[in-house]
């Protein structure tokens, strides 16, 4: 456990010391048509690319108050964690995990825009981790944006998601592009 909190302070500080940003990716829905790869991870490694544009696709699927492709890109392992910034939508463990990815998807519900921006991200064989900010529009104007920090974990072959810790930003730089 203190081997797991260690981890994710050093995440948290190798986060806030990048100074550049990449650009901003968009997508109008329903499909991501432009993904960004993870330029860290080896160029043997695609499977960790493919992950996150399922994970990019999930996020706006569950704009769309669908789940099960977020649900999916999950372990079911008792040690993975999402914080997502309430004490309530906090968990360890899979059932936890559940919940919180149903409270924290109602934030987002009826969004028909979602904007990431990659901040950093590294791997290594059997771990990688994401950094981004998210942005959500809905169809009044109003935007709900995140800042997400991802950990994956080679499981069977495929990379699943082991920890999410999201914050809710009060402001956020304004994208390059917008789509509607």
């Amino acid at each position: 456990m203190k081997r797991n909190i260690s981890v994710f302070i050093l995440l948290i500080l190798l986060a806030s010391s990048y100074k550049y940003r990449t650009k901003a990716t968009e997508s109008i829905q329903p499909h991501l048509t432009s993904l960004q790869p993870v330029h860290e991870v080896a160029a043997a490694d695609h499977s960790l690319n493919e992950a996150i544009g399922k994970m990019q696709q999930a996020n706006l699927d569950l704009a769309h108050g669908n789940d099960s492709l977020a649900k999916a890109l999950w372990s079911r392992k008792d040690d993975v964690t999402m914080f997502t910034g309430h004490a309530a939508d906090t968990g360890k463990g899979w059932e936890s995990v559940e919940t919180a990815l149903k409270l924290s998807s109602k934030q987002i519900v009826g969004a028909n825009t979602y904007i990431f921006e990659k901040i950093g991200g590294s791997s290594g064989a059997e771990q990688a981790h994401l950094v981004q900010t998210e942005q959500y529009g809905f169809p009044n104007g109003k935007t709900v944006n995140f800042q997400a920090t991802i950990l994956f974990r080679k499981e069977g072959g495929e990379w699943k998601i082991i920890h999410r810790h999201a914050d809710k930003l009060t402001s956020i730089r304004k994208p390059d592009k917008t789509s509607r």
